[in-house]
């Protein structure tokens, strides 16, 4: 089965990716040769599209110097969503190229710290540093949505206010 075959463009094939993550990780009941063959069609697919865009697209004052940076840092962010993507109560929100969580996370610190997530005191949420950044944690969540895009993944149960 290829999982990837309508996607287009990078942010369809993460978009797409993390779904497949909830539904087919192994935690989830999905196999671990399943999973396997989504990150290997998710590679190759990343891959494709990334050789597409233009030179101009990398280089010194651009968020990415280079392709090759470009595809390490999406192949990190992918690992760190994979390791948490399972776990419930926890939600996932991918700013750039950052993954933070929050819900339940203290049930699951440790899960959490080895896949290399780090407490951020200022903001109450873990993250992973898929880029380093630039600034001192002064800035907002919702500043740095606006400025990098925001895309939110809840992977527990969902909780019903009274």
């Amino acid at each position: 089965m290829n999982y990837f075959q309508s996607v287009t463009t990078a942010d369809e094939l993460k978009t797409l990716y993390r779904q497949l993550c909830k539904q087919y990780h192994p935690d989830k009941g999905g196999s671990t040769e399943q999973m396997q063959e989504i990150n290997n069609q998710y590679e190759a697919t990343m891959k494709r599209l990334l050789s597409g865009k233009p030179d101009d697209s990398y280089g010194e004052g651009k968020f990415y110097r280079s392709r090759e940076q470009e595809t390490e840092v999406e192949a990190a962010v992918r690992a760190a969503v994979e390791a948490v993507a399972h776990l419930d109560g926890i939600e996932l929100e991918i700013i750039g190229a950052w993954v933070w969580l929050s819900g339940d996370t203290k049930t699951h610190k440790d899960t959490i710290k080895a896949a290399g997530y780090w407490w951020m005191n200022k903001k109450k949420m873990w993250a992973f540093k898929g880029k380093p950044s630039n600034g001192r944690g002064n800035t907002t969540m919702e500043e740095m949505r606006e400025r990098y895009g925001s895309e939110r993944v809840y992977t527990g149960p969902r909780r019903l206010s009274a």
